[in-house]
Protein backbone atom coordinates (compact mmCIF):
# COMPACT_ATOMS: atom_id res chain seq x y z
CA UNK A 1 0.00 0.00 0.00
CA UNK A 2 2.50 2.52 1.01
CA UNK A 3 4.48 1.52 -2.40
CA UNK A 4 1.18 2.60 -4.44
CA UNK A 5 0.74 6.02 -2.73
CA UNK A 6 4.22 6.56 -3.50
CA UNK A 7 4.23 5.46 -6.79
CA UNK A 8 1.07 7.85 -7.34
CA UNK A 9 2.66 10.96 -5.82
CA UNK A 10 5.87 10.76 -7.57
CA UNK A 11 3.70 10.26 -11.21
CA UNK A 12 1.87 13.49 -9.86
CA UNK A 13 4.63 15.03 -9.07
CA UNK A 14 6.58 14.38 -12.08
CA UNK A 15 3.48 15.14 -13.97
CA UNK A 16 3.35 18.63 -12.14
CA UNK A 17 7.01 19.41 -12.93
CA UNK A 18 6.50 18.41 -16.93
CA UNK A 19 3.50 20.74 -17.39
CA UNK A 20 5.49 23.57 -15.21
CA UNK A 21 8.96 23.14 -17.73
CA UNK A 22 6.49 22.24 -20.66
CA UNK A 23 7.81 24.52 -23.38
CA UNK A 24 5.41 27.98 -24.13
CA UNK A 25 2.79 26.88 -26.80
CA UNK A 26 0.64 28.99 -28.21
CA UNK A 27 -2.81 27.66 -29.13
CA UNK A 28 -3.51 29.11 -33.08
CA UNK A 29 -7.28 30.31 -33.30
CA UNK A 30 -9.19 29.92 -36.59
CA UNK A 31 -8.39 32.73 -38.79
CA UNK A 32 -11.20 35.48 -38.67
CA UNK A 33 -13.72 34.26 -41.26
CA UNK A 34 -16.25 36.42 -43.37
CA UNK A 35 -19.62 35.78 -44.79
CA UNK A 36 -19.33 35.86 -48.73
CA UNK A 37 -22.52 36.10 -50.90
CA UNK A 38 -22.22 37.30 -54.25
CA UNK A 39 -24.24 37.03 -58.15
CA UNK A 40 -21.99 37.40 -60.94
CA UNK A 41 -23.38 37.79 -64.58
CA UNK A 42 -21.04 35.72 -66.64
CA UNK A 43 -20.18 35.26 -70.83
CA UNK A 44 -18.74 32.58 -72.45
CA UNK A 45 -16.31 33.10 -73.84
CA UNK A 46 -15.57 36.02 -71.42
CA UNK A 47 -13.90 39.73 -72.23
CA UNK A 48 -12.80 40.12 -68.53
CA UNK A 49 -9.90 37.27 -69.26
CA UNK A 50 -7.54 36.81 -65.97
CA UNK A 51 -5.52 33.60 -67.20
CA UNK A 52 -5.08 32.36 -70.91
CA UNK A 53 -7.20 29.31 -70.05
CA UNK A 54 -10.08 31.61 -68.44
CA UNK A 55 -13.66 30.81 -71.03
CA UNK A 56 -16.18 32.22 -68.37
CA UNK A 57 -16.23 35.76 -66.80
CA UNK A 58 -17.82 38.85 -66.32
CA UNK A 59 -18.87 41.52 -63.45
CA UNK A 60 -18.91 40.15 -59.72
CA UNK A 61 -21.32 41.95 -57.31
CA UNK A 62 -21.58 40.77 -53.47
CA UNK A 63 -20.80 41.30 -50.06
CA UNK A 64 -18.24 40.19 -48.13
CA UNK A 65 -19.46 40.85 -44.20
CA UNK A 66 -21.47 43.88 -44.34
CA UNK A 67 -18.54 45.32 -47.02
CA UNK A 68 -20.07 45.54 -50.54
CA UNK A 69 -17.50 43.72 -53.34
CA UNK A 70 -17.77 44.51 -56.73
CA UNK A 71 -15.57 43.20 -59.32
CA UNK A 72 -14.98 39.98 -61.88
CA UNK A 73 -15.00 37.09 -61.83
CA UNK A 74 -13.51 34.94 -64.31
CA UNK A 75 -12.03 31.12 -64.69
CA UNK A 76 -13.20 27.71 -66.36
CA UNK A 77 -14.42 24.40 -65.66
CA UNK A 78 -11.65 22.29 -65.88
CA UNK A 79 -11.51 19.13 -67.63
CA UNK A 80 -14.91 18.82 -69.76
CA UNK A 81 -16.29 15.15 -69.77
CA UNK A 82 -19.67 14.98 -71.74
CA UNK A 83 -22.30 12.19 -71.34
CA UNK A 84 -25.29 11.71 -73.70
CA UNK A 85 -27.44 14.52 -70.99
CA UNK A 86 -24.92 16.07 -68.84
CA UNK A 87 -21.40 17.36 -68.88
CA UNK A 88 -19.38 17.55 -66.04
CA UNK A 89 -16.14 19.28 -65.40
CA UNK A 90 -13.15 18.13 -63.32
CA UNK A 91 -10.37 20.25 -61.75
CA UNK A 92 -12.38 23.90 -62.44
CA UNK A 93 -10.52 27.17 -61.15
CA UNK A 94 -12.25 30.78 -60.66
CA UNK A 95 -10.34 34.05 -59.39
CA UNK A 96 -12.78 36.62 -58.00
CA UNK A 97 -10.93 39.87 -58.65
CA UNK A 98 -11.71 43.21 -56.64
CA UNK A 99 -10.30 46.43 -59.06
CA UNK A 100 -10.28 45.22 -62.51
CA UNK A 101 -8.20 45.27 -64.54
CA UNK A 102 -5.13 45.41 -62.08
CA UNK A 103 -7.02 42.69 -59.43
CA UNK A 104 -4.65 44.07 -56.70
CA UNK A 105 -7.02 42.45 -54.62
CA UNK A 106 -8.10 38.63 -55.78
CA UNK A 107 -8.86 35.09 -54.61
CA UNK A 108 -9.19 31.78 -56.58
CA UNK A 109 -11.26 28.63 -55.94
CA UNK A 110 -10.94 25.73 -56.91
CA UNK A 111 -14.19 23.56 -57.78
CA UNK A 112 -12.93 19.82 -58.47
CA UNK A 113 -16.15 18.27 -59.43
CA UNK A 114 -18.76 20.23 -61.31
CA UNK A 115 -22.13 18.87 -63.27
CA UNK A 116 -24.44 20.89 -65.98
CA UNK A 117 -26.57 18.61 -67.64
CA UNK A 118 -26.81 19.57 -70.97
CA UNK A 119 -26.57 17.05 -74.01
CA UNK A 120 -23.09 17.61 -75.85
CA UNK A 121 -23.27 19.90 -78.11
CA UNK A 122 -26.81 21.13 -78.05
CA UNK A 123 -27.87 24.56 -76.54
CA UNK A 124 -29.91 25.29 -73.53
CA UNK A 125 -30.41 26.28 -70.60
CA UNK A 126 -29.17 24.25 -67.55
CA UNK A 127 -28.67 24.39 -63.79
CA UNK A 128 -24.59 24.71 -62.90
CA UNK A 129 -23.76 22.90 -59.38
CA UNK A 130 -20.21 23.37 -58.51
CA UNK A 131 -20.72 23.07 -54.77
CA UNK A 132 -17.54 21.95 -53.50
CA UNK A 133 -15.47 24.89 -54.04
CA UNK A 134 -12.78 25.68 -52.29
CA UNK A 135 -10.39 28.71 -51.70
CA UNK A 136 -6.67 28.09 -52.51
CA UNK A 137 -5.23 31.08 -52.95
CA UNK A 138 -5.27 35.07 -53.14
CA UNK A 139 -3.54 38.19 -53.52
CA UNK A 140 -3.60 41.65 -51.47
CA UNK A 141 -6.73 41.65 -49.22
CA UNK A 142 -7.05 38.33 -49.90
CA UNK A 143 -3.05 36.77 -49.65
CA UNK A 144 -3.81 33.81 -47.30
CA UNK A 145 -7.33 33.43 -47.46
CA UNK A 146 -9.24 30.46 -47.30
CA UNK A 147 -12.19 28.73 -47.05
CA UNK A 148 -15.30 26.94 -48.58
CA UNK A 149 -17.97 28.01 -51.23
CA UNK A 150 -20.95 27.00 -52.52
CA UNK A 151 -21.33 27.81 -56.62
CA UNK A 152 -24.38 27.15 -58.57
CA UNK A 153 -26.74 29.35 -61.00
CA UNK A 154 -28.93 29.19 -64.28
CA UNK A 155 -26.21 29.10 -67.72
CA UNK A 156 -27.29 28.89 -71.08
CA UNK A 157 -24.81 27.80 -73.83
CA UNK A 158 -25.03 26.83 -77.70
CA UNK A 159 -22.98 26.13 -80.53
CA UNK A 160 -21.79 28.89 -81.92
CA UNK A 161 -19.80 28.88 -85.04
CA UNK A 162 -18.71 32.87 -85.13
CA UNK A 163 -17.18 32.30 -81.50
CA UNK A 164 -13.61 31.61 -80.95
CA UNK A 165 -14.18 28.78 -78.77
CA UNK A 166 -17.10 27.31 -80.92
CA UNK A 167 -19.87 28.16 -78.31
CA UNK A 168 -21.12 31.17 -76.66
CA UNK A 169 -22.99 31.17 -73.50
CA UNK A 170 -24.47 33.30 -70.33
CA UNK A 171 -24.29 32.32 -66.51
CA UNK A 172 -25.46 33.53 -63.21
CA UNK A 173 -23.61 32.15 -60.53
CA UNK A 174 -24.82 32.46 -56.78
CA UNK A 175 -21.73 32.52 -54.85
CA UNK A 176 -21.90 32.14 -51.29
CA UNK A 177 -19.99 30.80 -48.11
CA UNK A 178 -16.92 31.84 -45.94
CA UNK A 179 -13.33 33.69 -47.06
CA UNK A 180 -11.21 33.22 -43.77
CA UNK A 181 -8.10 34.48 -43.03
CA UNK A 182 -8.10 38.39 -44.57
CA UNK A 183 -6.79 41.25 -43.69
Amino acid sequence: MKRAITVVLGLGFAMTIGILIWPNSTAQAQPSCKDFQAIAQAWLPTSTRLAPTDTWGGPLFGFLGGDLLVGVLSGNDGDETWRPHMGAGTGGAYTVCVGYPTCTDSFTYEVPHSVFPIPPGKGGLVPYYGNTAKIVGGTGRFHGASGNLNVSGPAIAWPDSGSPIGASGRWNPAISGKVCGIQ
